[in-house]
């Protein structure tokens, strides 16, 4: 079985429709989006409402938490809440009732999913956490697979019951291998962060147990152009470049 993971898609549209278009040759028997569907980019409602078309399960990020607890605002700068605000106001009733209802992880094929940090935290970040934190999860942990998101930036955390492996993606693919407990960062479909402006995501064979991680290039332009239209802050648009 072949699984699709996205994650942090971020309100950008042409990334989104990018990566479906390769979905669709590739043709997965699963995708699965990690949250933060919303936040930062021109067209929440739009990929909201994409995501619901397809039928991809997701489940909460923080951007979708806020809506539904909007005490967690005070995590983000003052430009995140003012965004979050307006992101708000460009959602549907029924989408946002969506994301105010996401779960906060999700199981499939003997993996977990979640946005930030197993088992269902939307606000930690798997990079800013010590390799004792990482072992006392994985120690009391119901399987071997976690599958995250919210950093932006692709990562693989190891623990063969003694050391913590951590491992950005230099490679496009790698073999999961047996006595491991592993955590991997999907990266961001809409708003990478580590210096390649690709959209991002990643391929699971449940049977050969191998990731892969997949960059589609699309115009990433016309999305910042949107973003500054929209009057949002010009740094989510420097940010695709």
């Amino acid at each position: 079985m072949l699984v699709a993971i996205l994650s942090d898609i971020h309100a950008n549209l042409e990334a989104f429709t990018a990566v479906i278009t390769d979905l669709e040759i590739k043709q997965p028997d699963r995708v699965i989006c990690l949250g933060d569907l919303i936040g930062y980019g021109p067209n929440p409602e739009e990929v909201v409402q994409l995501v619901r078309e397809k039928g991809y399960p997701s489940v909460m990020g923080n951007h979708e938490a806020v809506l539904a607890d909007k005490r967690l605002r005070r995590w983000f700068n003052f430009q995140a809440r003012d965004n979050s605000l307006k992101t708000e106001e460009l959602l549907t009733p029924e989408n946002l009732d969506f994301c105010k209802k996401l779960p906060r992880y999700l199981h499939y094929a003997g993996a977990s999913f979640t946005h930030g940090f197993p088992p269902g935290s939307v606000l930690g970040y798997l990079n800013r956490k010590t390799d004792n934190e990482i072992i006392s999860l994985l120690k009391k942990a119901e399987g071997d697979l976690f599958f995250v998101g919210h950093t932006h930036k692709l990562l693989v955390v190891g623990w063969d019951g003694r050391q913590i492996m951590r491992k950005p993606f230099s490679v496009e693919a790698f073999r999961l291998q047996n006595g491991f407990r592993y955590i991997v960062n999907a990266g961001s479909v809409g708003q990478p962060r580590d210096g390649d402006n690709r959209a991002k995501y990643l391929l699971w064979d449940t049977v050969d147990q191998w990731v892969e991680a997949v960059r589609i290039s699309y115009d990433h332009t016309i999305t910042a152009q949107k973003i500054i239209d929209r009057g949002f802050p010009s740094d989510y648009a420097f940010r695709l470049g």
